[in-house]
């Protein structure tokens, strides 16, 4: 039986190897077998990936490195490289240098080794970060060469409830350095740093305020919960005080706060279980021994929160090691204020009560506020969705139980959360089903379990100008999963960066504005020696400036034959475009190549192949399918667009024909021009078999965009 069962879209992606046998499936038609450095693109059509951009090595090679975005604008984005105890910053493509040669750095607390569990939520120009063993830290820019990473001075810390025991708390004054000593055993050195709050016993033990009342100097007064010391001897006037820092007139008394009926302290020193030094921040309301106080909800002995976003104006934070399931909200509009009231704008902490311990992995706000726990998905809103959430309306409803991975940040991608399976394994989209009045989060993998088997330490989203989920694979591989949902657009792929292995991946606008960036570090073996360099991903391109290259750089100016500036691929062999034209393979030594003749557009870096193997073609038989039947592609037209020199087909990587795609009619002192369309019949390597695939790779650095395979074939009948 004679068929031309084209392929004319590759949206599908990288299919399992479990569906080679399931031709009925709507999306076999669609996918293959292996897509590796193509990317699928949403309309069907399959483009080979641009390549990878060198922009320096990081500061030590021989340490874990990680990659954060920093997006002031679509134009102004920086790329921060976090490693042991320090921070660089890359823009517009380079380095940020202090001066020529030496990149801009500031000093950090986090080590190589807690790099990677770092979290961030990020406010015009200021980044908040945490780590479940650091106190939350602030990132702030004031220019590009002036930054500054400070642990969050609160003006009101979170703090656990107040205690209900018998142990009492004493402290030797109100202000300045001070005492605190225990009834009982209560501190231990991990306390330092920590804070303790000490409450009034009661207000109504001072006279309120009352207008034309006769005060003295030094009397005390309270008013709405605020407690004040007279600075004069007067009647009070008409202006009741409200303030609640410095002093101010009633008309006629000044009036200095005090107090609003609680203090606090830093721990500066441990001396023993029952006695801790401390500077006092807020003004403490009694030296009189008192039941009435608070532990601060973070310190070394408790931990410190692991997650952290912004959502209606408040900061929060969440899952620290002693509370683990707990959320912390700050003020509204006042993110280092975690004063808690039942005032609209107070903040508020809320403990999701479960029958499993359910550590809060991330939150990730859209309509509602979505948590992410190791068992489970959750949901927090006010009682009713369309109103704030306040100290008194919040509620959380558990939504799906499938758990998430540790130290993975979700991505929001429209009006959708997609996060990691608690395994690290299965991408999962966290969304709202209208007719259940649920969230569901359906498996983004369940068509291509096997692309992320190894597990994923990493993803970014990039939206322009494909939307596309990339990951960073546990075992150093770069995937990616081409995603419009409204389109049914699912497709996974699959890269190979020069060799090397990616351990980090973010997305950030490019400089020009007009698209995503996605930025890398990249472990390499150069000359003998394990490196990290961080690159980016290039625009995809066409004619001289197109960039097929990884881990490359471009000379660009006047006409040369030697290139230099390449040490950073001492030692390797490398592939050259010269004004658009292929070039003989060079070794760099001494960090340079030379070139046969000269040129005035240079890219030179590692190659790299792109591939497509189609799933098993289903031409169809007299009864019925063709799986499992002797077949044999006669004949196939390939539809290509903008496709450079290189491109090879065939039944398998070893038994390929190349298409001659220049021509006698071509200028040969010219570049081959990029062919757009379809070719002639072109015949087929091999013989029949079972199974039948198609194999097309493109092995030059060139731009290269698979519309359609279009094949003539003969099925043998039985």
């Amino acid at each position: 039986m004679k068929a031309s069962p084209g392929q004319t879209s590759f949206n599908a992606g990288e299919l399992s190897p479990l569906l080679k046998g399931r031709p009925s499936l709507d999306k076999f038609k669609n996918g293959c077998e292996t897509m590796e450095n193509f990317i699928p693109q949403i309309q069907g059509p399959a483009r080979k990936r641009p390549g990878t951009r060198f922009v320096a090595e990081v500061k030590d090679s021989a340490d874990v490195t990680r990659l954060l975005p920093f997006e002031y604008s679509t134009t102004q984005a920086y790329v921060l490289e976090f490693g042991d105890s320090y921070v660089r910053f890359y823009l517009d493509g380079g380095v940020v240098e202090s001066s020529p040669g030496v990149p801009y750095e500031i000093t950090s607390p986090y080590t190589s080794a807690q790099v990677g569990a770092l979290e961030y939520a990020q406010s015009a120009d200021v980044v908040y970060i945490t780590h479940p063993d650091h106190a939350p830290y602030k990132l702030a820019r004031v220019s590009a060469l002036s930054w500054t990473l400070t642990a969050v001075t609160f003006a009101w810390p979170p703090f656990n409830d107040e205690n209900t025991g018998a142990i009492t708390l004493t402290a030797s004054a109100l202000t300045g350095a001070i005492t605190l000593t225990a009834s009982a055993s209560l501190f231990v050195a991990g306390d330092v740093g920590s804070y303790f709050k000490i409450s009034e016993v009661s207000a109504s033990k001072y006279n309120q305020w009352t207008t034309g009342v006769a005060y003295t100097s030094g009397d005390i007064v309270y008013y709405l919960g605020n407690i004040y010391e007279s600075g004069t001897t007067a009647s009070a006037g008409t202006r009741p005080p409200i303030h609640t820092t410095g002093a101010e007139s009633d008309g006629a008394v000044t009036w200095t706060f005090l107090h609003d009926g609680a203090g606090y302290a830093q721990i500066t020193g441990y001396t023993s279980a029952t006695l801790v030094n401390a500077t006092v921040i807020k003004r403490l309301p009694t030296t009189s021994a008192t039941t009435r106080w608070s532990e601060g909800a973070w310190s070394t002995r408790r931990g410190y929160p692991h997650a952290v976003t912004f959502y209606e104006d408040r900061l929060w934070f969440a899952g620290s090691a002693s509370r683990p399931q707990t959320l912390w909200a700050s003020t509204s509009g006042d993110y280092e204020n975690h004063k808690y009231g039942t005032n609209d704008d107070d903040a508020l902490n809320y403990t999701i009560n479960t029958q499993d311990m359910n550590t809060i992995e991330w939150l990730a706000p859209t309509k509602v506020l979505a948590i992410g726990t190791v068992n489970g998905e959750f949901t927090l809103s006010a009682t009713q969705i369309s109103d704030p959430v306040t100290p008194t309306n919040v509620k959380i409803t558990p939504q799906t139980t499938f758990g998430s991975a540790p130290d993975v940040k979700p991505l929001r991608v429209g009006s959708v959360i997609l996060f990691l399976q608690r395994a690290g394994r299965k991408l999962r989209e966290y969304a709202y089903q209208f007719d259940t009045d649920s969230f569901v989060a359906p498996n983004m993998n369940v068509l291509a379990d096997h692309v992320t088997e190894s597990g994923v330490v990493e993803m970014a989203y990039q939206q322009e100008p494909n939307q596309i989920i990339w990951a960073a694979r546990a075992d150093g591989a770069l995937v990616g999963m081409t995603y419009e949902r409204t389109e049914d657009v699912v497709g996974w792929h699959r890269h190979t960066i020069g060799g090397g292995i990616v351990e980090s991946v973010i997305n950030i606008p490019h400089w020009d504005g007009d698209q995503d960036v996605l930025w890398m570090i990249v472990r390499r073996t150069i000359d003998g020696a394990s490196v990290r360099y961080v690159e980016y991903m290039e625009k995809y391109q066409t004619g001289a400036d197109s960039f097929f290259l990884d881990c490359g750089l471009t000379y660009d100016g006047s006409p040369v034959t030697a290139i230099s500036g390449l040490d950073h691929l001492e030692g390797e062999t490398v592939s050259v475009l010269v004004d658009g034209a292929t070039h003989p393979n060079r070794t760099v030594a001494a960090g340079a190549i030379n070139l046969q003749l000269e040129g005035s557009v240079v890219h030179v870096g590692l190659a790299y192949t792109a591939t497509i193997k189609t799933m098993p073609v289903e031409a169809g038989s007299q009864d019925g399918t063709a799986q499992g039947k002797e077949q044999r592609i006669n004949n196939v037209v390939l539809d290509l667009f903008e496709t450079g020199a290189g491109l090879w087909y065939g039944p398998n990587t070893t038994d390929m024909d190349e298409y001659a795609v220049r021509s006698s009619s071509h200028d040969m002192d010219e570049p081959v021009p990029l062919f757009t369309g379809h070719t002639d019949l072109l015949a087929w390597p091999g013989e029949y078999e079972k199974g039948t695939q198609m194999v097309v790779q493109h092995r030059l650095p060139l731009p290269c965009t698979v519309r359609a395979l279009l094949p003539q074939m003969h099925t043998y009948d039985r």
